[in-house]
């Protein structure tokens, strides 16, 4: 993608300054940034996510995902993990989208497209990838923001471009992700008010019964759906959410202590093992890193 791209400069137009904004088309976000970030914990859901301009990378275990202007990003589940900005100044801002992915357009799709062969090539146990971009799906995103200047293309444009961005995508080397999100709809669809539900609630003493009860649902199935759905349990996906806001709050320069009680731990030396397990530094190490 060249700077001097329409992607570019439509963004430019029309994404709000230092911030993240959804907008009036369904599942289309917006974001711009004109300054680099640490590593932050953050919520991915399905959903296929371009940059414009700058570097974005994410980490999620012993995984990381980089993409930028050459190639785009197709996330297939729900899941938290840690997301860094680079390269982005006041002169050359960091400047993306996201359009979560709606399975009810893709399983059309696939009906549609059902009686002709597909070289999808995805192996089995990709989750998130990066991919070179095309100028046909650089174009279909220009247009597609483009429908955000129009309330009547808004109506009538935006539904088939969107259409045309997830054939796109159906048709390359990673499909198989939007096939495997049609394939976990059922259950990502039960199981995506358990995750807001968790989201807001991590602070607080959380168990698998409390979770199920919120579910409407049986232990073990909510243990199943949910690592359909996210690839990690539910109490996996408690810890992990806990664990995040605590580093977040030891770079911020909070007490270790501090920071394990507004994690959601009552027990410092849970967290404190639990912490060194999981980042590979004890909480301390994170302190000393953020005064120094």
């Amino acid at each position: 993608m060249h700077t001097d791209s329409e992607l570019i400069q439509v963004l430019e137009r029309l994404s709000s300054r230092n911030g993240t904004g959804q907008t009036a088309i369904t599942g289309l976000s917006l974001y711009h940034s004109s300054q680099s970030t640490n590593r932050q914990p953050i919520v991915l859901y399905p959903a296929i996510c371009v940059v414009a301009q700058g570097h974005k990378n994410l980490y999620f275990g012993d995984y990381t995902r980089s993409y930028n202007a050459d190639n785009y990003l197709i996330n297939s589940v729900t899941m938290p993990v840690e997301m860094e900005i680079t390269g982005a100044s006041e002169d050359k801002p960091y400047l993306g989208l996201s359009l979560e992915i709606d399975s009810y357009l893709v399983s059309q799709l696939l009906i549609d497209m059902g009686k002709f062969d597909n070289n999808s090539r995805t192996l089995a146990n990709d989750i998130i990838v990066s991919t070179a971009i095309n100028d046909q799906l650089e174009n279909s995103f220009v247009r597609l923001l483009k429908c955000l200047e129009s309330d009547m293309d808004q109506e009538v444009l935006a539904p088939a471009i969107k259409r045309e961005i997830f054939y796109e995508v159906l048709k390359g080397l990673h499909g198989n992700l939007l096939r495997n999100c049609v394939a976990h709809h059922a259950g990502a669809n039960r199981i995506a008010p358990v995750v807001h539900y968790i989201e807001k609630n991590f602070q607080q003493p959380l168990d698998i019964d409390t979770i199920a009860r919120y579910a409407g649902m049986s232990s073990s199935s909510l243990h199943d759906h949910f690592k359909q759905a996210t690839s990690m349990t539910p109490m996996q996906f408690v810890k992990s959410l806990r664990l995040h806001q605590a580093h977040s709050l030891l770079l911020s320069g909070n007490p270790v202590s501090e920071s394990s009680y507004k994690a959601g731990y009552n027990s410092p030396s849970q967290f404190s093992r639990e912490f060194k397990r999981f980042f590979g530094n004890t909480p301390s190490d994170i302190q000393l890193q953020a005064s120094g």
